[in-house]
């Protein structure tokens, strides 16, 4: 879903999609030079840095934050089809990043669980963001993934 409008529950995204913004400027799709990390530092652990393959018929792993590599293991360096994930993660971020990539616009998703075998008992709320290596073609995206622990079966609850 398009992502303009959307209240997200985490603050986290409220910022990714501040800082996108703030480097794409009347540009319809940010540049990838233009991303300085060190304004980012405390979204890179949800942060997976991704490669667009011709056109989206596969996606590369550039970078994949902590966050990510606790839930998911560490899949830098692997493409969607390759990534040792379960299926159902794997078709939602198909889903998700097809729909970037064909709309070139912010692109925000909400799963109710997230079907890790490492934390089973989290929500996931995903925002994937367009980036240009030459000012035109969209080729990379920043997509986040926030887990939150789903409220009827957190501890203590």
């Amino acid at each position: 879903m398009d992502a303009a409008g959307v209240s997200f529950l985490s603050q986290i995204l409220d910022e990714a999609l501040a800082y996108w913004h703030e480097i794409r400027g009347d540009s319809r799709i940010p540049q990838r030079d233009a991303l300085v990390p060190e304004k980012i530092v405390a979204l890179w652990p949800y942060i997976l840095m991704v490669d667009v393959i011709d056109d989206g018929s596969d996606y590369y792993f550039r970078l994949c934050g902590q966050r990510l590599v606790d839930s998911y293991g560490e899949q830098t360096g692997r493409t969607l089809m390759t990534a040792k994930i379960p299926s159902l993660v794997r078709d939602r971020c198909k889903q998700i990043f097809d729909h970037c990539v064909a709309q070139a616009i912010p692109t925000y998703a909400y799963w109710p669980e997230s079907a890790s075998e490492r934390r089973p008992l989290i929500d996931i709320e995903a925002l994937c963001l367009p980036l240009s290596s030459d000012g035109t073609t969209l080729d990379r995206m920043i997509s986040l993934n926030v887990n939150s622990w789903r409220r009827s079966l957190a501890p203590g609850r």
